[in-house]
């Protein structure tokens, strides 16, 4: 399944007394796995067009030392993740577009994000997804399922693992200022981590963030060109802001043969497939964007793969993770 993007930054923030047109960069990248689909991005010809690093890959060496928190470090060992290659599917491209009519939003309720960082290979993981599969029928909470491939050594490949999520979950760390990584992991709205929390601790900090005020208003409109999105700041934000396209899969029931859970099936819910930032955005002017469909499904995005879009920060312009602002499903 492929998808398209085009939009364009407008003037005329209430809260602002700038005007300028968003000076976002737009960037480029494609997917570490074979996958059919493509994401172009159209602003106004006014704006530059470069080519990014993809996501969550730093020049930093990866985190290798041993947490002192329960659940389960990494291995001891350095593996290299290098950035897919510009260009190609799942790239960008300009094009000077009109802005969309946003006449007709309704501002949307806008859930917190819950990311698990898990394994199919490490055994005190199960628990966690279990717990995760008990948020996915809140409409107010989005529960997302990151595969990290650090445990792959123990004898079972994760089918779900991908190394662009081991290197999320590495710049998470090295934003919080740690040193390690380890499976269980929850992050609750980019910000409060958690290893392998109980239930009522979880749920604080998810009442925590709903009860946080909204720096962006992130709005959607179904129309015949596609998704039309709107991204207004609503206070005045000091840092870059990523917005990225999530694809996942709603549930996958696994067979694990090999490893720690040998002989377990486990069932995985909004398993994510891929993470691609469509837009840098500095948050000054609103920007806008549409986002359609093109295509067939494949087997990297089956049929029933959903989307969802997070305007995150990115502290100090360094690729590394920091508050997710907003987000907004596409299905």
């Amino acid at each position: 399944m492929m998808h398209s993007i085009s939009g364009r930054a407008q003037p005329g923030v209430l809260t602002h007394s700038r005007s300028d047109l968003v000076k976002g960069k737009m960037t480029a990248l494609s997917r570490a796995k074979a996958c059919l689909g493509a994401i172009a991005v159209a602003l106004t010809a006014a704006l530059p067009v470069a080519a990014q690093d993809a996501l969550g890959v730093g020049a930093d060496a990866p985190i290798i030392a041993a947490p002192a928190d329960p659940g389960r470090s990494a291995p001891s060992v350095t593996s290299p993740y290098s950035a897919p290659e510009i260009g190609g599917f799942n790239s960008f491209a300009a094009s000077d577009m009109a802005p969309p009519s946003l006449d007709n939003f309704t501002p949307p309720t806008l859930p917190v994000v819950v990311e698990l960082f898990t394994s199919q290979g490490c055994s005190s993981c199960p628990p966690a997804d279990a717990m995760l599969e008990t948020l996915a029928d809140d409409p107010g909470i989005l529960p997302l399922s990151l595969h990290v491939d650090y445990w792959d050594y123990l004898g079972w490949a994760d089918s779900f693992a991908n190394p662009q999520f081991t290197a999320r979950q590495e710049a998470y760390a090295r934003a919080a200022g740690e040193r390690s990584v380890y499976t269980p992991q929850l992050i609750i709205d980019g910000q409060d981590t958690a290893v392998a929390p109980g239930p009522v601790q979880l749920m604080g900090l998810i009442d925590a963030h709903r009860a946080s005020p909204a720096v962006v208003s992130l709005n959607r409109e179904q129309t015949a060109e596609g998704d039309r999105i709107e991204i207004v700041p609503l206070s005045e934000l000091a840092m870059p802001i990523d917005v990225i396209l999530v694809r996942y899969a709603p549930q996958r029931t696994v067979e694990i043969k090999a490893g720690e859970n040998r002989g377990r099936e486990m069932t995985y819910v909004n398993v994510v497939l891929s993470l691609e930032k469509l837009a840098d955005w500095d948050g000054q002017a609103p920007l806008r964007l549409t986002v359609r469909q093109e295509g067939l499904p494949d087997d990297s995005f089956p049929a029933d793969t959903r989307h969802v879009i997070l305007v995150q920060e990115d502290l100090s312009g360094k690729e590394m993770p920091g508050p997710i602002l907003a987000a907004i499903g596409l299905d």
